[in-house]
């Protein structure tokens, strides 16, 4: 996508290109579950225990009916895998006693779970973790809003990076360093922050220069509401996706027109 975009900016000099913000956060999300491997592994194992298994399914609620079953964590989506930690940071000690009543020659996941659950350093590694870093799912989730001004979006990825300053330790020092590399690679969400100052009137006085130079003062106004991700993109080739399967024969053109005009309708009186 950056060299489409160098491509592209000879034809179009004032075109911005900014990676998606909320697949960064999930690039770090994803150095976090390598640094914690115990607790990926109790997560990945735990999760295959009650997959299709009724009767472990019942005796896991009537040990305790209050809480859900464990979670299973879809890696490609964004954040899961911290929502996951947070579970057992909060769920540790139920699901622990479920897992003992359980006869690991049933399956090799519950031996694993067995064998992982009890680990040295487990508690005090989900307690960091949800600490620390339930703030990312925080922010993959606001970043998803639609119609967010340039100003509150960029105002949530400050608020993440500040919060990290405070990070000690082995991890801590990691994670800083990813998110650091994840976004001052992207070059394009430091023009949009220049531009975000003077939308904001934090640059009085700031020239249109260097990146902006292409740029005059009326273009500046169309990107108060610039997004810096492509959530909706996806979203809507999801979309189009489930309109054009296989076992669709006889869809005519007017008739996929219509389709197309009610769910653009139904997305906008969301």
């Amino acid at each position: 996508m950056k060299k489409a975009e160098r491509s592209l900016k000879v034809f179009y000099s004032k075109m911005i290109h900014v990676t998606c913000a909320a697949y960064g956060l999930h690039r770090i999300v994803e150095q976090v579950r390598d640094h914690f491997s115990t607790v990926d592994k109790v997560i990945a194992n735990c999760k295959k225990v009650f997959k299709k298994a009724p009767t472990r399914v019942e005796i896991f609620k009537i040990e305790d009916p209050g809480i859900c079953l464990p979670p299973d964590p879809i890696i490609t989506r964004w954040g899961s895998w911290i929502n996951a930690a947070i579970y057992y940071c909060e769920k540790l000690i139920t699901v622990r006693r479920v897992i003992e009543k359980l006869d690991e020659d049933d399956a090799a996941s519950i031996k694993k779970t067995k064998k992982y659950i009890i680990k040295p350093g487990l508690e005090s590694n989900l307690a960091y973790i949800k600490s620390n870093f339930t703030i990312l799912v925080e922010g993959i989730n606001k970043l998803q809003t639609k119609g967010l001004s340039l100003i509150t979006v960029l105002k949530i990825i400050e608020d993440i990076e500040e919060s990290f300053k405070s990070l000690r330790g082995e991890a801590g020092t990691i994670v800083k360093n990813k998110f650091k590399t994840v976004f001052e690679n992207n070059n394009g969400l430091s023009t949009l922050k220049r531009i975000s100052k003077i939308l904001s009137g934090e640059e009085e006085n700031g020239e249109l220069d260097g990146d902006l130079e292409e740029l005059t003062s009326n273009d500046i106004v169309f990107f108060k509401y610039s997004p810096i991700t492509s959530v909706d993109v996806e979203r809507s080739f999801s979309t189009y996706k489930s309109l054009l399967t296989d076992n669709r024969r006889n869809f005519k053109f007017e008739n996929l027109a219509k389709h197309l005009i009610i769910q653009y309708n139904s997305d906008n009186f969301e």
